[in-house]
């Protein structure tokens, strides 16, 4: 994952000189949210150009502008990546759909399907996994299915056996792969 495609060219090139002639593929981040980028560019460990953090920080209270200058970014990157000779195009979407849709169509894709994020609100971020309603969890009193998720992360999980459901805050469960 990275945001700036210069130094993928130059990964790239490196890559070519050591006689790697492998595909490297781009994995591209879509810009979704200003909180979701945050938590991701931290977790990967991911450079992020000064501009483009200043952008994200400019309009972290503007929901609907940081996913229109997702969707703005996104094609610019992509089309530098074509110019560079880049083929393939990897988008890690965290399976929502809009701002991918977005950029495949200013990219000049025809985009079939509509997009629905209507479980973007029922996903939490708990570290590097997300989990939602029907997601396997592991707690202090075993493991379990979400069955519901409040907007602060708090999860109610039903289990088999004596206890039928308990209620655990969001840093008291994690998903189970």
């Amino acid at each position: 994952m990275f945001f700036d495609t210069k130094v993928f060219g130059t990964f790239v090139e490196d890559c070519r000189k050591w006689g790697i002639n492998c595909p490297i593929v781009p994995g591209l981040m879509c810009i979704n949210a200003y909180g979701g980028f945050v938590k991701m560019t931290k977790f990967c460990k991911t450079r992020v150009p000064a501009e483009l953090r200043a952008k994200m920080d400019s309009l972290k209270d503007d929901p609907d502008a940081v996913k229109a200058f997702g969707v703005e970014f996104g094609i610019q990157m992509c089309q530098d990546l074509i110019e560079i000779g880049v083929d393939v195009l990897h988008f890690y979407t965290l399976n929502l759909e809009k701002i991918t849709y977005g950029i495949l169509d200013g990219l000049g894709y025809e985009v079939k399907g509509a997009v629905d994020e209507s479980d973007a609100n029922t996903m939490v971020a708990k570290g590097s996994a997300w989990a939602r309603v029907g997601d396997k969890v592991k707690t202090s009193q075993g493991e379990g299915v979400v069955s519901a998720i409040d907007n602060d992360g708090t999860a109610t999980v039903e289990f088999t056996g004596d206890t039928a459901t308990a209620t655990f805050k969001k840093d008291e469960y994690s998903k189970v792969f």
